[in-house]
């Protein structure tokens, strides 16, 4: 198959994913959520539930559907975020029942999972920005979130919490229940500073955004902010809707750049251990999150923290959403595995994972909506910058921009 065949196939299989696992049945009081994995087909995400709604903008802009039906789609799903999905000040409990939208066991209610709900939220507002009904449930949804609430000051610097959980042996309590951990690392939750933005105190807003660390590693002789685990999907969740080659923090920081660089070591570690993992090459690699032999696990390559976790698993969706930022690299990797390893390949696309240095070679059969529709959204944006372009340049996105000091670039160096 063609490359850009292959790209245009595994984007139309990826929203078909959706369609297939987002509950659409009319009055249903989980209409629009979407499930967390294909393991768990009664469970939804609220983070799986804002891919759903990009993927929505996708099938319309595209033609996989009828721009009527999948505005009802995103319409029908920000009722169901508004009236049934149970909230803490605005931030979503974590994981939902598909069916009725109530609490799935004692799930946190988390700042990350409930922004990337939100991204979706603001990308179906931008796009259908015509539409009255979307426009006021959307606004009232983001002004909702009680951003203040989960502030606080160590050590002179302002943090975010990572959740909420009021349950005594609830999901990460350890100990006395409520307020869990703290984002005080770079990661994936740049998302959420640019949400609290336009509802904080300016100073607040920029004190938050200068209050993670900024940890550098080297590729190749270049530096790279790094998360601690050195995991892929860290330097992509909040790239896959902002246009970060447009934009320069306020600090000068190149976050498209560091993005590239953080790909470009994630696949020069798996090729330095090709000798001792069957899996690993320079057409085949991707440490992340995802689907493993031992279930849903979190691995790694370098630079990071201490040092690297993983097992041979590569993350295929992980590497495939690198595609904007290493598109011959990604590429070569996807024909390879198209060509060559055709169990990765399913009714959805590329499955999650998989790994040869296990006996027998495991071929991964699930499929992770966090996943898919962050390679989704990166495809889309390889092609044509649509989600780039709708989310970056919506009101509320811009006016966070400009509260928090970022600036367009002169000229796009990443042309």
């Amino acid at each position: 198959m063609k490359a850009n065949n292959l790209l245009t196939d595994e984007l139309r299989r990826s929203v078909q994913f959706f369609l297939d696992h987002t509950n659409r049945q009319p009055g249903s009081p989980g209409f629009g959520l979407t499930v967390d994995s294909t393991k768990r087909p009664a469970v939804a995400s609220i983070a799986s539930t804002g891919f759903a709604l990009t993927a929505w903008v996708i099938a319309a802009e595209r033609g996989l559907l009828g721009r009527q039906e999948a505005r009802a789609l995103a319409c029908g799903t920000l009722h169901t975020l508004w009236h049934h999905a149970p909230h803490y000040r605005g931030f979503f409990a974590h994981f939902l029942h598909l069916e009725d939208a109530g609490r799935f066991g004692k799930s946190e209610y988390s700042t990350i999972d409930t922004a990337l709900c939100l991204n979706g939220v603001l990308t179906a507002a931008a796009y259908w920005s015509e539409d009255a009904e979307i426009a006021d449930l959307a606004a009232r949804l983001l002004a909702r979130v009680d951003w203040a609430h989960f502030v606080f000051e160590r050590e002179g610097q302002a943090l975010f919490r990572m959740a909420y959980n009021p349950d005594r042996g609830g999901d990460y309590v350890c100990g006395e229940p409520g307020f869990i951990s703290q984002w005080d690392m770079a990661a994936e939750q740049k998302m959420m500073y640019l949400q609290a933005a336009p509802r904080l105190e300016a100073d607040l807003a920029r004190r938050l955004y200068g209050g993670f660390r900024r940890d550098v590693g080297d590729c190749q002789g270049q530096v790279v902010i790094v998360n601690p685990g050195g995991n892929l999907f860290a330097y992509q969740f909040s790239e896959a809707w902002l246009d970060t080659a447009r934009f320069l923090d306020p600090d000068g920081t190149d976050w498209f750049e560091n993005t590239r660089r953080a790909a470009l070591a994630n696949r020069a570690f798996c090729v330095e251990n090709a000798g001792r993992f069957k899996t690993y090459h320079a057409g085949s690699w991707g440490l992340s999150a995802g689907d493993s032999p031992r279930g849903y696990r979190v691995f790694g390559g370098r630079p990071c923290l201490g040092e690297p976790h993983h097992d041979g698993t590569v993350c295929i969706s992980a590497a495939v959403a690198c595609l904007p930022f290493l598109p011959a690299e990604t590429l070569e990797m996807m024909t390879f595995l198209h060509r060559h390893h055709p169990r990765t390949w399913g009714p959805y696309g590329f499955f999650d994972a998989y790994n040869l240095d296990v006996s027998p070679p495991w071929y991964g059969r699930a499929v992770y909506a966090i996943n898919k529709g962050c390679s989704m959204i990166m495809i889309e944006n390889h092609l044509s910058g649509l989600i780039w372009d709708t989310y970056t340049n919506s009101p509320e996105i811009q006016k966070a921009l400009s509260v928090l000091g970022f600036r367009r670039r002169l000229e796009d160096t990443h042309a």
